[in-house]
């Protein structure tokens, strides 16, 4: 069985280091922006294409619980489809561009070693989530 190393993580990295991710987003048109950019809500539109300028920082999303949760469970969804289907996850958070579009971009959560299909691991929340129902359970877990 393949082990991965997974210690350093988006919420252990330095501030620069964040900094330097954030800066070179500038660059690309990630998964995330394409969802953005296909949307219908304008003032993300409007938001991102300010962001890709560099009039303004990008979102700070360390306090959002949906994106915290995915950042968390990435290394377990790794984990439980190995585990699960026998193969073998490589090149995880491997920044690759289009060969020929430069301004496309990802950030692979993992490729299947043998064949080469890029595995992506997603938080999914049930329709009724509502981040404040899940904050006031987390608190009420915590308190006992």
């Amino acid at each position: 069985m393949h082990t991965i190393n997974t210690s350093v993580t988006i919420a252990t990295l330095t501030d620069s280091r964040k900094s330097k991710k954030a800066s070179e987003r500038r660059y690309f048109i990630g998964g995330s922006d394409a969802r953005t950019i296909m949307g219908n809500d304008e003032a993300a539109l409007i938001r991102l294409w300010r962001e890709k300028r560099g009039e303004v920082e990008p979102e700070d999303l360390s306090g959002n619980l949906v994106v915290q949760l995915g950042v968390v469970t990435e290394d377990l969804n790794r984990r439980w489809y190995e585990s699960n289907t026998s193969q073998v996850l490589t090149d995880i958070q491997r920044h690759i561009r289009h060969p020929v579009l430069r301004w496309m971009a990802a950030t692979l959560d993992g490729q299947v070693e043998g064949t080469g299909a890029v595995f992506e691991a997603k938080f999914m929340l049930p329709w009724a989530f509502s981040e404040e129902a899940a904050a006031e359970k987390l608190h009420a877990a915590a308190a006992t």
